[in-house]
Protein backbone atom coordinates (compact mmCIF):
# COMPACT_ATOMS: atom_id res chain seq x y z
CA UNK A 1 0.00 0.00 0.00
CA UNK A 2 1.29 3.47 -0.88
CA UNK A 3 1.08 6.53 1.36
CA UNK A 4 2.51 10.02 1.58
CA UNK A 5 4.88 10.23 4.54
CA UNK A 6 6.29 13.29 6.26
CA UNK A 7 9.94 12.59 7.13
CA UNK A 8 10.91 15.88 8.74
CA UNK A 9 9.27 19.20 9.49
CA UNK A 10 9.52 21.75 6.70
CA UNK A 11 11.05 24.40 8.98
CA UNK A 12 14.07 22.11 9.18
CA UNK A 13 14.11 21.23 5.47
CA UNK A 14 11.01 19.01 5.71
CA UNK A 15 10.38 16.30 3.20
CA UNK A 16 7.27 14.53 1.92
CA UNK A 17 7.69 11.29 -0.02
CA UNK A 18 5.37 8.72 -1.51
CA UNK A 19 6.47 5.51 0.15
CA UNK A 20 5.26 1.99 0.64
CA UNK A 21 3.52 1.57 4.00
CA UNK A 22 3.61 -1.64 5.94
CA UNK A 23 1.15 -0.70 8.67
CA UNK A 24 -1.70 -2.88 9.82
CA UNK A 25 -4.19 -3.69 7.08
CA UNK A 26 -6.67 -5.78 9.07
CA UNK A 27 -9.38 -4.23 11.19
CA UNK A 28 -9.39 -5.40 14.80
CA UNK A 29 -11.97 -4.87 17.54
CA UNK A 30 -13.63 -1.48 17.15
CA UNK A 31 -11.84 -0.56 13.92
CA UNK A 32 -12.70 -0.29 10.25
CA UNK A 33 -10.41 -0.57 7.25
CA UNK A 34 -11.25 2.21 4.79
CA UNK A 35 -10.09 2.46 1.17
CA UNK A 36 -9.52 6.17 0.62
CA UNK A 37 -11.36 7.73 -2.30
CA UNK A 38 -10.47 11.36 -1.71
CA UNK A 39 -8.08 13.12 0.66
CA UNK A 40 -7.82 16.86 0.04
CA UNK A 41 -4.89 19.07 0.91
CA UNK A 42 -6.09 21.48 3.59
CA UNK A 43 -4.30 24.42 5.17
CA UNK A 44 -4.06 22.45 8.43
CA UNK A 45 -2.01 19.79 6.57
CA UNK A 46 0.47 22.45 5.50
CA UNK A 47 0.68 23.73 9.08
CA UNK A 48 1.37 20.18 10.28
CA UNK A 49 4.13 19.73 7.67
CA UNK A 50 5.64 23.03 8.82
CA UNK A 51 5.59 21.95 12.47
CA UNK A 52 3.17 24.67 13.54
CA UNK A 53 -0.02 22.62 14.03
CA UNK A 54 -1.35 21.26 17.31
CA UNK A 55 -0.66 17.67 16.23
CA UNK A 56 2.97 16.54 16.25
CA UNK A 57 3.14 12.98 14.91
CA UNK A 58 6.21 10.85 15.46
CA UNK A 59 8.15 10.99 12.19
CA UNK A 60 8.11 9.51 9.68
CA UNK A 61 4.34 9.60 9.59
CA UNK A 62 1.50 9.57 7.11
CA UNK A 63 -0.31 12.91 7.30
CA UNK A 64 -3.54 14.38 5.90
CA UNK A 65 -6.42 15.44 8.11
CA UNK A 66 -9.48 15.01 5.95
CA UNK A 67 -10.89 12.37 3.70
CA UNK A 68 -13.63 10.03 2.61
CA UNK A 69 -13.56 6.44 1.57
CA UNK A 70 -15.31 3.09 1.39
CA UNK A 71 -15.33 0.66 4.31
CA UNK A 72 -13.61 -2.55 3.16
CA UNK A 73 -13.58 -4.48 6.44
CA UNK A 74 -14.74 -4.12 10.02
CA UNK A 75 -13.40 -5.53 13.24
CA UNK A 76 -15.37 -7.41 15.84
CA UNK A 77 -17.99 -5.46 17.73
CA UNK A 78 -18.43 -2.82 15.02
CA UNK A 79 -22.09 -2.05 14.38
CA UNK A 80 -22.01 1.62 13.36
CA UNK A 81 -20.73 1.00 9.82
CA UNK A 82 -20.81 -1.84 7.33
CA UNK A 83 -18.66 -2.95 4.41
CA UNK A 84 -19.46 -0.77 1.40
CA UNK A 85 -20.44 2.37 3.34
CA UNK A 86 -18.92 5.67 2.21
CA UNK A 87 -17.57 7.37 5.35
CA UNK A 88 -15.69 10.45 6.46
CA UNK A 89 -12.51 9.89 8.45
CA UNK A 90 -12.30 11.09 12.07
CA UNK A 91 -9.87 13.75 13.28
CA UNK A 92 -6.52 12.25 14.21
CA UNK A 93 -6.59 9.49 11.58
CA UNK A 94 -4.16 10.48 8.83
CA UNK A 95 -5.60 10.07 5.34
CA UNK A 96 -2.91 10.45 2.68
CA UNK A 97 -2.76 6.72 2.19
CA UNK A 98 -4.47 4.21 -0.08
CA UNK A 99 -6.11 2.63 2.99
CA UNK A 100 -6.48 3.65 6.64
CA UNK A 101 -7.48 1.94 9.85
CA UNK A 102 -9.84 4.14 11.84
CA UNK A 103 -11.83 3.83 15.05
CA UNK A 104 -15.28 2.84 13.80
CA UNK A 105 -17.13 5.02 16.32
CA UNK A 106 -15.51 8.10 14.74
CA UNK A 107 -16.62 7.29 11.20
CA UNK A 108 -19.60 9.15 9.79
CA UNK A 109 -21.66 7.34 7.15
CA UNK A 110 -22.39 9.63 4.22
CA UNK A 111 -25.54 9.30 2.10
CA UNK A 112 -24.93 7.88 -1.40
CA UNK A 113 -26.06 11.20 -2.88
CA UNK A 114 -22.91 12.92 -1.55
CA UNK A 115 -19.81 12.36 -3.68
CA UNK A 116 -16.41 11.53 -2.18
CA UNK A 117 -14.91 14.96 -2.87
CA UNK A 118 -17.68 16.76 -1.00
CA UNK A 119 -17.78 14.18 1.80
CA UNK A 120 -14.02 14.45 2.35
CA UNK A 121 -14.35 18.03 3.57
CA UNK A 122 -17.25 17.62 6.02
CA UNK A 123 -15.24 17.16 9.22
CA UNK A 124 -12.50 19.78 9.55
CA UNK A 125 -14.43 23.05 9.25
CA UNK A 126 -17.10 22.14 11.83
CA UNK A 127 -14.36 20.93 14.20
CA UNK A 128 -12.45 24.18 13.70
CA UNK A 129 -15.58 26.22 14.43
CA UNK A 130 -16.23 24.31 17.65
CA UNK A 131 -12.62 24.77 18.80
CA UNK A 132 -12.70 28.49 18.01
CA UNK A 133 -15.91 28.90 20.01
CA UNK A 134 -14.75 26.80 22.95
CA UNK A 135 -11.07 27.73 23.20
CA UNK A 136 -10.77 31.31 21.94
CA UNK A 137 -14.17 32.95 22.39
CA UNK A 138 -16.71 32.45 25.12
CA UNK A 139 -20.11 33.28 23.59
CA UNK A 140 -22.72 34.54 26.00
CA UNK A 141 -26.49 34.13 25.71
CA UNK A 142 -27.88 36.34 22.92
CA UNK A 143 -24.46 36.72 21.24
CA UNK A 144 -24.54 36.30 17.47
CA UNK A 145 -22.38 33.87 15.53
CA UNK A 146 -22.09 34.39 11.78
CA UNK A 147 -21.10 31.44 9.62
CA UNK A 148 -20.32 31.98 5.97
CA UNK A 149 -20.20 29.21 3.40
CA UNK A 150 -16.99 30.31 1.70
CA UNK A 151 -14.35 30.21 4.41
CA UNK A 152 -12.22 27.29 3.31
CA UNK A 153 -10.69 25.83 0.22
CA UNK A 154 -9.17 22.41 -0.26
CA UNK A 155 -7.47 20.87 -3.25
CA UNK A 156 -7.31 17.27 -4.36
CA UNK A 157 -4.38 15.23 -3.13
Amino acid sequence: MKAIHLYSLRQSGGELKVARSFGATRAVCGEALVRMEYAPIAYSDLLLANGTYLLRPTLPSVIGGEGAGIVEAIGSGVTSVKVGDRVTIPFGTFTWSEKVLAPAEGLFVVPASIDAKTASMLNINPTTAVLLLSEFVKPKPKDWIVINAANSKSRAA
